[in-house]
């Protein structure tokens, strides 16, 4: 499929795009949700949701090419019936022992380009007009998927994000606390070898939408994804 598409669009919007890799990373081993990737999910599976979306990208010239990189043979096989590159992990680094440091410098510097984009299937509902406006505002540093935290915060006895005993509104509370979800992280790899980290002293934190941030750690967030991805 990719080799056969034509590109039109992203080559008009800044050459960085026409040297990104979006790397999709799956194991066989995952803990919580068995065979969460590529089990049934909304009648296809989150690798193929995933896959699909990066297509349309790649279609468009907003990235130059797409990997699936995974010691899991379904994965293997669902990206070659996509014509996508498998690059196969090292088993090491597909086990929970494994440093998750380690983990991110295989799965994104294993690329040909300069840029690379960690495509989590795990975040399901991130679209492509989100990954769109993501590419274009990433400005070759590190960018994190993020979002706002409209909690009420304590630590320690204490309120981190308000003035305890005001109580303010949830809308109204500090705007300074951020979630990372790493639902989608672009960087070059020049960063990740200084830094040894995806999260660097320059990184631009991206707000996800709040209906598109949803990242799945468990069963119950699995089907709800399930439910939400063709509203």
């Amino acid at each position: 499929m990719i080799k056969d598409t034509i590109l039109q669009h992203g080559k008009n919007i800044g050459k960085t795009m026409n040297n990104i890799t979006a790397v999709v990373p799956t194991r066989k081993g995952s803990e919580r949700v068995k065979s969460k990737n590529t089990r049934s999910f909304a009648g296809k599976s989150l690798l193929e949701y995933k896959l699909e979306t990066l297509i349309k990208l790649h279609k468009f010239d907003y990235i130059k090419d797409i990997v699936v990189n995974s010691d899991c043979e379904e994965s293997r096989k669902i990206s070659e019936s996509y014509d996508i590159p498998f690059i196969e992990r090292d088993p090491y680094l597909a086990t929970s022992e494994a440093p998750i440091t380690d983990y991110w410098s295989e799965v994104l510097l294993n690329t040909k380009t300069e840029h690379s984009m960690l495509c989590q299937c795990s975040s399901p509902l991130i679209s492509y007009n989100t990954y769109v406006d993501a590419i274009q505002k990433y400005n070759g540093v590190s960018m994190i998927g993020s979002e706002l935290i409209k909690d009420f915060i304590w630590k320690n006895g204490e309120s981190l994000n308000y003035e305890w005993p005001n109580h303010p509104r949830s809308q109204d509370l500090s705007s300074d606390y951020w979630k990372l979800n790493f639902g989608i992280v672009i960087i070059r790899k020049e960063e990740i070898l200084e830094y040894n980290n995806i999260k660097t002293p320059n990184t631009q934190l991206y707000s996800i939408p709040e209906n598109e941030n949803l990242d799945i750690d468990n069963l119950l967030e699995f089907k709800l994804a399930e439910m939400l991805i063709n509203e």
